[in-house]
């Protein structure tokens, strides 16, 4: 499953999905672009002093990993995720979508610790897309629905 986060750049509001692969690399997607990112170790400093040297030490050479030129993203217009707050299991979808929803509307029932948690709509719309289903696991800040704001 991938994370949504929503981000202000520039006063301008985005959403990107990041998809772990494994490896440390990732599938970063912002509107309709899609990019494969990989994390590079970080260059640690030991703990215990060391005896200065003559001349400053080498840095190794850092290597481009993205290959595709990042531009900056795209504003994905009036639309809000909703994501999961807790780890879970969706045990029924409520709402449909084009469904009419405010902050008092359940769009689905997750159970999480045996217990069943309403999880709603985060803002007034139109409900655009629900992206899971009954039986369908999720871990926190997982997408599970997308709400058009209305313009």
């Amino acid at each position: 499953m991938s994370r949504a986060y929503s981000l202000r750049v520039e006063g301008k509001d985005y959403v990107v999905e990041i998809l772990e692969l494994g490896g440390n690399k990732f599938k970063v997607k912002v509107g309709d672009r899609e990019l494969i990112v990989e994390l590079l170790p970080t260059i640690t400093r030991p703990s215990t002093p060391i005896a200065p040297v003559s001349r400053p030490p080498e840095v190794p050479e850092v290597k481009e990993v993205v290959r595709e030129e990042v531009k900056a993203p795209q504003p994905l217009g009036n639309v809000e995720v909703v994501t999961s707050p807790v780890p879970g299991k969706v045990v029924r979808v409520i709402a449909n979508v084009g469904d009419v929803v405010d902050e008092r509307t359940a769009i689905l029932i997750l159970e999480s610790m045996k217990m069943e948690l309403e999880i709603y709509a985060t803002c007034p719309g139109k409900l655009k897309e629900v992206k899971v289903g009954p039986g369908d696991s999720v871990n926190v800040g997982d997408i599970l629905a997308v709400i058009e704001r209305p313009r």
